[in-house]
């Protein structure tokens, strides 16, 4: 659509709001709004501008764009827009409030997108412009307000009476889930350019995510669950990030797939970007088999992971207690031993802050199974919804009891810790701090779970549920990439503060009536906002802009 004048035999301007359609082999303009004849310069002017904000309005009808955008910005051909003057004189009992937009998360988060080349992040269509703008619009609305794509159309429809089609929004989906590879090449690409390439360590774990549905495929299955919710399907996602959090990749697999049988998939996928005998893998005991430790040895990869001290052989695990633990404690609370495993170096820790909370664990699984015992007995039905209880107790004769040489022989492990590496050249001390490190993977799934509502998932195509993560997958590498910049300049800062000062930040446009003149008019800042923007170097207007 476009706005068409057309000057008339008595000299005046017709002025029309057109579009253009195919009739057969010729090209034809249809009518949408006719706005009349005007004479008058002033007039025409006047008429012209209020075309464009109806322009914008009927274009936002058939696309809308997200709250956090002004769909004048996507519709229109604005002039330039210019700082107000004392010259400019503007009747202030003839305007009213049009639009209150926000601009913290779209200068913040929205200069970080277009800085990573995310804004044509979609390249297979003749409409790649199109939907890169609905693209940056879902990942910055996640970042504001994280929900369904049905209720963020909703919202839309009920908060600024616009008629969204959902629809384009799923053809997005579609056209984003077509160039997933590309994209996760380029996060990858850019957390090495942030970190000048200097990557030396990688932190790998898994988690769960359920969907509200029943149905299982190719893709949604049944499996354990992290979230407890045993009775939906699920996926299975295996993250990599680097020590300071910042994302490196990830991969999907079916809900149903065993977690440390996701590793060697992961290496696979690594394998083309990284030259991975210069990182070393760092991982939790769910990683411990055999089997990956071994196509990791044969692949050249370093890595350390947590090690199942119980499940070694029994010598080694007689060795292991009879060390002088309690005699061995530094300064720090912690002693460490370190066992040869043939090509391999098994670390273990000793721990008092560990050992205390390993005890206390335990003495609540032992109250809980004392409420169960009459007589001296536990009926084994009563253990079914209690899990956990179970290793401590010995069952006969269809009862159960309180298996105290179960509960001795876990005490002699309390404070133990072992991680496994075929690192070298590396003290225990080096890679002990570096396993401790793995909270920041676990932060990583929090933030994609919780702030961003990753899950649950709502979609059931595979391109879509692809697409819905890889969208939340943009906008985390946004947020750390963020947080990562104002860290260095020693602005501490949670995500959720920083959301919540950037969702603070906003303008509001007013128009005058009579002209049909549009001002915006900025918020002012405080003192946590300035601070943001000075650090990345955002430059925000102070000054009333006219936008036409």
């Amino acid at each position: 659509m476009f706005i068409k004048k057309t000057k008339k035999e008595n000299g005046a301007t017709h002025i029309s709001i057109v579009e253009s359609i195919r009739v057969g082999d010729k090209v034809k303009h249809k009518t949408i709004r006719s706005l009349g004849q005007h004479k008058d310069e002033r007039e025409i002017a006047i008429i012209e501008k209020a075309a464009q904000l109806l322009l914008s309005e009927l274009e936002n009808t058939r696309a809308p764009v997200l709250p956090i955008f002004d769909p004048y910005d996507f519709y229109t051909v604005r002039t330039a827009a210019r700082e107000a003057t004392t010259e400019d004189k503007v009747n202030f009992l003839d305007t009213t409030k049009e639009q209150k937009i926000n601009t913290g998360i779209v200068d913040v988060f929205g200069s970080q997108y277009d800085q990573m080349n995310f804004f044509e992040a979609i390249k297979n269509s003749r409409k790649d412009e199109q939907w890169n703008k609905i693209l940056k619009s879902c990942v910055l609305s996640r970042i504001a307000n994280p929900c369904s794509k049905r209720k963020t159309s909703k919202e839309l429809r009920l908060d600024f009476d616009v008629d969204v089609p959902l629809e384009k929004i799923y053809r997005m989906m579609d056209q984003l889930s077509k160039n997933e590879k590309r994209i996760k090449n380029n996060i990858l690409q850019q957390t090495k350019t942030l970190l000048d390439n200097q990557v030396d360590v990688m932190f790998f774990d898994v988690t769960t995510l359920y969907f509200e549905s029943f149905e299982p495929d190719e893709l949604r299955n049944f499996g354990f669950s992290k979230d407890c919710k045993f009775k939906e399907t699920q996926i299975v996602l295996a993250l990599i990030t680097t020590t300071e959090g910042l994302p490196i990749s990830y991969e999907l697999f079916p809900g149903n797939m065993s977690e440390g049988k996701t590793l060697i998939e992961m290496i696979k996928a690594l394998k083309g970007n990284y030259d991975l005998h210069q990182v070393f893998l760092v991982a939790d005991r769910a990683m411990f088999t055999e089997a990956n430790l071994s196509m990791m040895d044969e692949e050249g990869v370093q890595y350390v992971v947590a090690c199942k001290l119980k499940s070694q052989k029994q010598e080694l695990k007689e060795e292991i207690l009879k060390k002088d633990w309690i005699g061995s404690i530094n300064n720090e609370g912690t002693a460490s031993f370190e066992f040869e495993q043939h090509e391999r170096r098994l670390i273990v820790e000793y721990s008092t802050k560990r050992a205390k909370k390993d005890a206390q664990d335990r003495q609540r699984l032992i109250e809980r199974l004392l409420k169960k015992v009459k007589n001296g007995k536990i009926k084994v039905s009563a253990l079914i919804n209690n899990h956990g209880t179970k290793k401590y107790v010995k069952i006969s004769s269809g009862n159960a009891e309180i298996d105290r040489d179960k509960i001795a022989s876990d005490e002699r492990w309390d404070g133990l810790h072992g991680v496994i590496t075929n690192v070298k050249g590396k003290t225990s001390e080096e890679l002990l701090g570096r396993y401790r490190g793995l909270w920041q993977i676990e932060a990583a799934f929090r933030m994609n779970k919780n702030d961003l509502k990753m899950r649950p998932i709502y979609h059931w195509k595979k391109e879509r549920i692809k697409a819905h993560i890889l969208i939340c997958f943009i906008a985390y590498t946004i947020i750390s990439h963020t947080q990562f910049r104002l860290k260095q300049a020693q602005v501490k800062m949670s995500f959720e503060e920083l959301r919540d000062e950037l969702l603070r930040t906003d303008s509001v446009i007013i128009r005058e009536k009579s002209t049909g003149m549009r001002f915006c008019v900025p918020s002012e800042m405080n003192v946590g906002q300035t601070e943001v923007y000075k650090v990345l170097k955002i430059t925000r207007l102070k000054k009333v802009l006219i936008l036409n």
